[in-house]
């Protein structure tokens, strides 16, 4: 078995059974049925991830680590901001009109943020950080001028 298909089955069954148990309102039959299914979407997880990067040629070693600070710092600004702003109001609209805002529009406000925090953050942080990194040339830097200024003499 690839040790790497492991992870995948292992997350995708356990999120399943969690998911079993918390809404199987005490049928025995919830966690393996759902647990199921997880490992089902889990395996087809596996396999994409594993088609894309054949495709585009991707390294499995190599870590963005930038991305995955700018997905945890987006994500802590994105459900604070998201909570207090009346994001909410927006995703209650779109997702279930007929949830009560009072109730309900915190909660889902800092579920919206936080994704779309997650998202935003990590492509920023992928696509910034790097831009800074490079080291900046001088516009008086030529490729044969080493910095002495002689006169010819």
């Amino acid at each position: 078995m690839n040790l790497k298909f492991l992870p995948w089955l292992t997350f995708g069954t356990l999120v399943g059974v969690f998911l079993g148990f918390a809404g199987g309102k005490g049928s025995p039959e919830a966690p393996m049925i759902v647990g199921g299914v997880g490992a089902t979407l889990g395996l087809a997880g596996f396999c994409i991830v594993s088609m894309v990067h054949k495709a585009l040629k991707l390294e499995d070693s190599t870590t963005d680590h930038d991305a995955i600070a700018g997905a945890f710092v987006g994500t802590i600004c994105g459900g604070f901001i998201a909570a207090y702003r009346g994001f909410g109001r927006v995703m209650i609209s779109i997702f279930n009109p007929d949830l009560p805002e009072r109730d309900w529009g915190t909660f889902f406000g800092a579920t919206g943020g936080i994704f779309l925090g997650a998202l935003f953050g990590a492509c920023a942080a992928s696509a910034v950080v790097p831009l800074l990194r490079q080291e900046r040339r001088h516009p008086n830097d030529s490729a044969g001028n080493d910095g002495n200024k002689t006169n010819g003499i």
